[in-house]
């Protein structure tokens, strides 16, 4: 299973980009942020990879400064790998 995190710095920047991509008609999820990922305020938003393009143009718009990054998560059985993308 792959899935892309956008990690932010500040959990109402979360909340409100998350709201920013529903309206957008991306589907997200508000999930804890990956220990792996090593940032961010304890949440981020979860897409899925098809989505990625539409997310990198969301983050650009809403311009907030508290953006810590993309993660691309894969699980591999009981491992899961985070990688900054």
């Amino acid at each position: 299973m792959e899935y892309i995190v956008i990690s932010f710095k500040s959990r109402a920047h979360t909340v409100r980009y998350a709201e920013f991509l529903r309206k957008s008609g991306t589907y997200c999820q508000i999930i804890n942020t990956p220990k792996e990922a090593g940032v961010g305020c304890g949440l981020s938003v979860r897409i899925n990879v098809n989505d990625f393009a539409a997310a990198k143009s969301a983050v650009r718009i809403t311009a907030y400064s508290s953006f810590a990054g993309f993660f691309l998560v894969k699980t591999v059985g009981a491992r899961r790998q985070v990688k900054s993308i």
